[in-house]
């Protein structure tokens, strides 16, 4: 009786140490993405097949920033499950395209993440409360807010990009 015993009190041990695991991946998992880039429109910033890890709590405790590198939905955009884009313009911001500068308030916007000088139309946006103007570094390959418009913040973004797991050794820059 007391190898039954034991036994019963490691599979008792074992699930119940599965049961924690579970528990703690599905917490994590609701906290934290992992994303994985796909296509060119972040280049140089990101490549394809970059590992991110992204918070899914960001925008809940604090606001977008500037330069702040966002994932989105974007099935109904573009059939696509996922963007990923930089911010570029916040709440209240009048963003710009003339002769293929990028204006944000008046002032031209110094971007030195972008991978070639942009060849773009002229475009004129004022951002409504609870959106950001979302853009690719790879401005000349890349679907931005100069298509669709801009993002609500609150109910599209779904994560905020806090550091590229692999590779390791490519330098990435965004704001806190």
């Amino acid at each position: 009786m007391g190898k039954y015993s034991s036994l019963l009190k490691d599979l008792r041990k074992f699930f119940l140490t599965l049961i924690v695991m579970i528990c703690l991946v599905i917490s994590f998992r609701a906290v934290i993405s992992p994303e994985i880039v796909i296509g060119d429109s972040m280049e140089n910033s990101l490549h394809e097949g970059d590992y991110l890890i992204s918070s899914r709590l960001a925008y809940k405790y604090q606001k977008p920033h500037y330069d702040d590198i966002v994932s989105f939905d974007a099935e109904i955009v573009a059939g696509h499950d996922l963007f990923i884009k930089r911010v570029i313009g916040l709440p209240g911001d009048h963003i710009q395209i003339k002769d293929n500068v990028l204006y944000r308030n008046g002032k031209a916007v110094d971007e030195p993440y972008i991978k070639e000088p942009m060849d773009t139309n002229d475009f004129d946006i004022k951002v409504d409360k609870g959106k950001i103007f979302v853009m690719g570094d790879n401005r000349n390959h890349s679907m931005d807010s100069r298509d669709f418009g801009t993002i609500d913040f609150h109910k599209e973004v779904r994560a905020k990009v806090l550091f590229r797991l692999k590779p390791l050794n490519q330098d990435f820059k965004y704001s806190e």
